[in-house]
């Protein structure tokens, strides 16, 4: 039981406090002290609380004034003692716990715990010698409280938040466990002054409304961590007797950072009704009630506390309160106690202690997993809790898709899978995503026309850019490094290979003379301004490895050059044949960022994901078993969990999941039915579901004896299971989706009279049609289910015209015939039997033909446990 409850405390421990800490109150809700904050806890939030208040002192009695000593108490003989209140000390602790009802609801319990210590020492009223009310010492609870908080629904991120709260606190309290400090100005009565300091017996009702804002909450989450909160409301009690007052109060709250708040509390109780105090007077023991002398008490309060929010979830609580109000005094209360059965009156006392101490512990955590930033990522599997972000980024936000804005996304977006998220946003890979380009590949544009003579630049025309920049440049310049003529292609004279590739201009083709210039050049340059190779139409190759990590990029391949740039770096003829500045090799499956060759260009991820010592499955794949030697080994079947590794990485399963002592399969692969003999044994066949042992593990398809009658159903004994169920039923049920008392499952069947089983008059044989009838009637007693297994008597009677005996010889005969006949169709002679009750058993009246021609009758009645079927069942009452 230890283990199971500090397992439950570390559970919980582990589960609290995430985030923004907040400070609860005396109620275990957030707020301060008395004060509510319209905030909420929080779906599931759980909450317990040991907050309170303590002082010494006298200052609540005055006890050297004009009105005379502060306690007076009368002994057993009549005598008057008084005495001043000396070496006082109270104190109120509030114990508790709160949960958070989805988003909006709190619901609290509280129980105050109080004790007050105090000595009276002084004289009798006669002026002799002696003590009143030595070291008392006692201490009870008050009233019990369930409180409850509704916060509205408004945003978020609003600075404003507004809850309604109440709460009632029923009479537990002890009225005869009571001390000298009045803990709550509710326990006064009005009317003769009276007070009880640790309750009433009388229900107190609660309501107000809060109101918080949260600076915190301010230019997106980063303001300043400032709250304050505003509470008004009203407590009645149920007994007009008694006070009933509104209340208000006000307090900030300072975080200074996440692990210390200081939080200051204006408290106000606002008495409305004048009160007045009826005592007796010790010097003639005559009776007075006076109004308060000091009139109505001014009952405000100030706190003030640091709270230590501890990364457990626990917060340490510790400050003080000051009376604020004037010297009002409750006049003439008398304190009855089962401690002091003579009574002790107060002459006069105040509400509230000039000072008291305050502090105390509270523990909060979320009973589920919390998703604080609403961004579908439960926080515990949530990177960025508080900031809204993505589930495919771990609940992290997601980065600017397209950093320099130029309608290209920067590489993340392909290499997290994110290109639909942001198709309207962006498209394409930007390779220079620093700086915002005009081309597809995001980079920015070189000039359209370097050399300034209104022919563009080559690239114009391969990037097919042309219109782009028609009001700049038009054509293609076959000369960009110096300014020429547009007549002549931007050359300063016409010239048949002008970047000397070996690859004519267009005009030579266009013009029909690459005869003339067969010496110089041959072929078409498509990019007559660059030098290029031929393979490539006279234009000069793209960047073969833009990620710079030696592998070449896919368009490589896919024109058929990877020898070419691969040999280049060997061979300066090929690479200045060709025009090759850079050389690469293979193929790179990841082209916009660098990665080893030997993971194909890519990145290399974390090879132990899950960190259970086991390899993702990836390592194995690329060969790089031995590069991660120390680190990981084997293969994780499981590599987003930690697992066994017995399990091969994946977490290891209960041994017994469906509770019903048998092993799962894995527990038999895994030869460990010894390591879990006290748990489970055997093989479970169906691991997820609870089924006895004789079956293997799995459920019982069918109920036994579904219909409940004690009978089994036929499955049963098919499957040879009458001993796993002699306890619940016996036999076979013929009718097994209804209760039966016939002994074989079925309801008892009703006597059924043989109609058109008809005799010769006078005798025993039977007329011809009625040997058809009984054929019919074998056909069924034999075939039917639900009568084939049951015990038949045939009852023969008569009418009682003739003498008894031989009407009763008769209906014998009778039915004996009618069994004789059953016997031939197939029914066993062991099932049947055959009885005459003559003129016995009428069901009509015998003075009417009608009436006899119904007694002259053939009855087949059906033996059940309970009846053998040869009484007499007529109701016709003679």
């Amino acid at each position: 039981m230890r283990k199971v409850a500090m397992g439950l405390a570390l559970a919980l421990a582990a589960s609290a406090f995430a985030g923004h800490p907040q400070t609860i109150n005396k109620e275990g809700f957030v707020g301060v002290n008395k004060t509510q904050s319209a905030q909420s806890l929080g779906h599931s939030k759980l909450v317990f609380t040991l907050l309170g208040d303590g002082t010494f002192g006298n200052d609540m009695f005055p006890n050297n004034d004009n009105t005379g000593l502060a306690i007076s108490e009368t002994d057993l003989y009549g005598v008057q003692k008084s005495a001043p209140v000396a070496d006082y000390v109270g104190g109120s602790a509030y114990i508790g716990f709160a949960i958070g009802i989805w988003h909006y609801f709190d619901l609290g319990v509280t129980m105050p715990v109080y004790y007050d210590q105090f000595n009276a020492e002084g004289v009798y009223g006669d002026g002799t010698g002696g003590a009143v009310v030595p070291n008392t010492k006692v201490g009870y609870v008050g009233n019990l409280k369930v409180d409850l908080k509704a916060r509205f629904p408004l945003p978020e991120d609003q600075i404003m938040d507004v809850a309604v709260f109440g709460g009632v606190a029923a009479g537990t309290a002890n009225t005869e466990k009571q001390g000298l400090w009045i803990r709550e100005p509710e326990y006064v009565n009005k009317k003769n002054g009276m007070a009880y300091p640790y309750g009433t017996k009388n229900t107190t009702i609660k309501g107000g409304l809060a109101v918080s804002m949260d600076l915190s909450k301010m230019d997106g989450g980063d303001g300043f961590p400032f709250l304050l909160h505003l509470n008004g409301g009203y407590r009645y009690t149920t007994n007009s007797d008694y006070m009933s007052l509104p209340f208000m109060s006000a307090a900030a709250e300072v975080y200074f950072m996440d692990f210390l708040s200081l939080f200051v509390e204006y408290y106000w109780d606002i008495q409305l009704d004048d009160y007045q105090g009826c005592f007796t007077n010790p010097l003639d023991g005559s009776e007075e009630c006076v109004t308060n002398r000091d009139g109505k008490l001014d009952m405000k309060q100030l706190t003030g506390a640091l709270v230590f929010h501890l990364p457990v979830g626990v917060d340490l609580h510790m400050g003080a309160s000051y009376y604020l109000g004037g010297d009002k005094f409750i006049s003439a209360s008398t304190l009855e106690n089962g401690e002091r059965p003579w009574g002790v009156q107060v002459e006069r006392i105040r509400v509230n202690p000039q000072y008291t101490v305050y502090g105390g512990l509270t523990w909060s955590g979320y009973l589920l997993a919390q998703d604080r930033d609403g961004d579908g990522v439960t926080d515990d599997e949530d990177k960025c809790p508080d900031d809204v972000g993505h589930r495919l980024n771990q609940g992290c936000p997601l980065g600017n898709p397209d950093a320099d804005e130029d309608g290209v996304c920067d590489s993340w977006v392909a290499e997290k899978g994110f290109e639909s998220e942001f198709s309207e946003v962006c498209e394409g890979i930007d390779q220079c995503p620093n700086e915002a380009g005009e081309g597809d590949d995001g980079c920015p544009l070189d000039n359209p026309d370097a050399d300034g003579d209104g022919v563009c630049d080559p690239w114009v025309s391969q990037k097919k850019m042309l219109k782009k920049f028609a009001g700049v440049c038009e054509g293609i310049d076959e000369c960009p490094s110096q300014a020429g003529s547009p007549n002549f292609n931007g050359c300063p004279t016409k010239q048949p290979d002008p970047d000397n590739d070996g690859l004519c201009s267009p005009w030579v083709t266009d013009e029909g003379v690459l005869n003339e210039f067969a010496d110089v050049c041959k072929g078409y340059d498509m990019c007559p301004g660059e030098p290029g190779s031929a393979a490539n139409k006279g234009c000069a190759w793209d960047d073969p490895d833009a990620d710079n990590d030696g592998l070449c990029d896919p368009w490589v391949t896919e024109k058929k050059m990877g020898f070419y740039f691969e040999k280049a770096a060997e061979d300066q003829n090929m690479a200045q044949e060709w025009f090759i500045d850079k050389s690469c090799k293979g193929i790179d499956k990841c082209p916009t960022e660098f990665g080893p060759a030997n993971n194909e260009g890519c990145p290399l991820g974390d090879p132990d994901t899950d960190k259970d010592g086991f390899c993702d499955p990836w390592v194995t794949e690329k060969n790089m078993l031995d590069q991660y030697d120390g680190i990981c080994k084997g293969v994780d079947k499981c590599p987003t969990e930690a697992g066994e590794e017995f399990a091969q990485g994946c977490p290891m399963e209960s041994p017994d999941p469906d509770g019903d002592s048998l092993c799962s399969p894995w527990v038999t692969k895994q030869k460990m039915l010894d390591q879990f003999k006290e748990i489970c044994h055997g093989y479970d066949r169906c691991e997820l579901e609870a089924g006895p042992e004789w079956n293997k593990g799995c459920p019982i398809d069918d109920d036994p004896d579904p219909d409940k009658d004690g009978v089994c159903s036929e499955w049963v004994s098919t499957k040879k299971l009458q001993k796993e169920f002699e306890s619940v039923c016996t036999g076979i049920d013929r009718c097994p989706d209804e209760p039966g008392d016939d002994g074989h499952g079925c309801p008892k069947k009703a006597v059924e009279k043989l109609d058109g089983v008809t005799f010769k008059s006078g005798k025993a044989t039977l007329e011809s049609n009625a040997k058809k009838i009984l054929q019919n009637v074998a056909k069924k007693l034999v075939n039917d289910d639900s009568y084939k297994d049951l015990k038949i008597v045939i009852q023969g009677h008569t009418d009682n015209v003739g003498k008894e005996k031989t009407n009763q010889k008769l209906s014998e005969n009778r039915a004996k015939e009618v069994m004789k006949v059953l016997t031939k169709a197939g029914v066993k002679k062991d099932r049947i039997k055959a009885i005459g009750l003559g003129s016995s058993c009428p069901v009509d009246d015998n003075s009417t033909a009608e009436g006899r021609e119904m007694n002259r009758r053939i009855e087949m009645h059906f033996v059940t446990p309970d009846n053998d079927g040869t009484q007499c069942e007529s109701n016709l009452v003679q």
